[in-house]
């Protein structure tokens, strides 16, 4: 899927702290795009400013340099965000220019409303070490073994990250055994028979576990 890339205007030094919280508190995001001079510096964390009329400069030093290119799959858009910790983050074209932004609300808005409920599927639950583990690998193991990713919960704690995928496939014990080769943990596995109720639970975990900026 194509998430969609908002045409924000991002904020430079010379901008106040007080008008970034501000937007921040108005859009509920977590951090803004810094771009100063045309060149993109980074995002900034809205809980780190403080409602003044100081100028942004002063926070040069807790700059994030977290982004995304607008080619960018999805799954590796919400693994940025997710090792981040951030709703919104600045897109980047394949010369480093800052184009706008793209949205987690929008891959939970299709996650919640679209496959991960209406279709039917396995669910299986990995987890591995934060550092090693990769959302978009996660999706390709699944589909070099003939596999659709319909839905992905990822859950992170005390450096393990446990990833909980609803997957359309003909063979998941095929798909276990390729996330054993690649030393997942396999949690646990629920046969495709899921209740629509028990989808929607999911949905409902999904949406408030993910939902920052609140």
């Amino acid at each position: 899927m194509d998430i969609k890339i908002y045409r924000f205007r991002p904020f430079s030094f010379d901008d106040s702290a007080r008008e970034a919280v501000e937007v921040c508190k108005h859009y509920g995001f977590s951090h803004l795009p810094i771009v100063e001079k045309g060149i993109f510096r980074g995002m900034i964390r809205c809980d780190d400013l403080s409602e003044t009329n100081e100028a942004l400069e002063n926070y040069k030093h807790i700059i994030e340099k977290i982004y995304i290119s607008d080619k960018m799959p999805w799954t590796e858009v919400l693994s940025v965000m997710m090792k981040n910790e951030t709703n919104i983050l600045g897109v980047l074209d394949k010369g480093g220019k800052y184009i706008g932004i793209k949205l987690l609300d929008d891959i939970l808005d299709y996650l919640a409303e679209k496959d991960f409920i209406s279709k039917k599927g396995y669910v299986i639950s990995v987890k591995k070490n934060t550092a090693e583990l990769s959302i978009s690998q996660v999706a390709q193991i699944v589909e070099s073994d003939g596999g659709v990713v319909l839905g992905i919960l990822v859950n992170e704690t005390n450096g393990e990250t446990e990833v909980e995928i609803k997957i359309q496939t003909e063979d998941i014990n095929e798909i276990i055994q390729t996330f054993r080769r690649y030393d997942y943990i396999i949690i646990s596995q629920i046969d495709e028979d899921l209740h629509l109720q028990e989808l929607r639970e999911h949905s409902a975990f999904l949406k408030r576990y993910l939902e920052m900026g609140e």
